[in-house]
This record gives structure tokens, sequence and C-alpha cells, in this order.
């Protein structure tokens, strides 16, 4: 995602809008493949100060990513707000940044990394469906969100507890 800025370079000081659209290349998330199902688009405002250029503005997509109940495709929609600072780099010596500036050369700021990140911290630490999703079956497999089975019913629950239980139910003392 590319930003030009050179009708702001003689406009020092002063904020000039933008609106940029890209589609975004798959990437993972918490260990999961993530799909941007949308272009991504940000708009915002930019302004020059000397050799710092300041981005204002907003990213917004859809992104999609396996349930983590039912492994369907869920999708969500995602919105972040950026203001990111772009230092010149002349090449000639390094300057120290801070944790929060990226470095810039020529007219062109690439913006793509400060979007990515944005609108990834924006995500959920894990994608679902819909909110009352039922997941597998932890026997059969089947998505209980569209099938029964009958798995459920005939497999005794597994608790570390259940011998406890055993001991209370019998009329013995403990």
């Amino acid at each position: 995602m590319k930003l030009d800025i050179t009708k702001g370079i003689q406009r020092n000081g002063i904020e000039m809008p933008f609106e940029l659209s890209e589609s975004f290349p798959e990437d993972s998330w918490n260990g999961d493949t993530i799909r941007f199902a949308e272009p991504v688009t940000f708009s915002g405002t930019y302004m020059i100060s000397e050799e710092t250029v300041v981005i204002r503005g907003i990213a917004e997509t859809v992104i999609e990513g396996p349930c983590a109940r039912c492994l369907e495709t869920a999708r969500m929609p995602v919105k972040a707000e950026l203001s990111e600072a772009y230092v010149r780099d002349k090449g000639e010596e390094i300057i120290p940044l801070d944790e929060e500036q990226y470095r810039y050369q020529g007219h062109i700021l690439d913006l793509y990394e400060a979007v990515r990140t944005a609108l990834l911290l924006e995500l959920p630490t894990r994608f679902l469906c819909k909110e009352d999703c039922k997941g597998l079956c932890p026997v059969c497999g089947t998505n209980l969100n569209r099938n029964t089975c009958s798995c459920q019913k005939d497999v005794p629950r597994r608790n570390p507890f259940s011998a406890l239980a055993a001991m209370l139910n019998e009329d013995e003392e403990v």
C-alpha cells in the first residue's frame, strides 16, 4: 500500500487528505491462516513537517479465518485507527527511531506494514462463526451446528473427579 506524498512536500505543516485501496495477501494469525476477503481501504490525512510525515486515518476490511470451534470459515469486519510517523532515511547517518516510527525514502511511503499491523491488532484471539457455535463432536467430528450425532450420548463423560463422586454416592463414611 503506497502513498505518494509529492503534493504535500510544497505544503509543509498542512494536512493532505488521501484514500487508498489494495488487496492484501493471506496472512497468519495465532497459528491459523487468515484471508483478507475484501480489499483493505485506508483513508485519512498526512502532514509533512521537515523530515517527518505523520499519517492519520482509518483502515477497514473483512477478514476470513477458521472458526475456533467448528473450523468453518468465519467472516469478521475489521476497522483500525492509525497514527504513525515516517522519518526520511537519507542513508547518511543512522538516526535512532522510536518503536512507533517507520523510515521512508523519496516521495513514496510504504504503508503496508503499518496498516497490516493495526488491522491484526484489532482481531480477537480466536474467530467464531457465531457466538453460540456448538463446535465439532469430539468423537466423530460431526459439525454440531449442522447435524446431531449419537456419540455424545453413548460416551460417558470423562471427569477426573468421578471417583470422588462415586465415593460420595456410597453410604459409607469417608
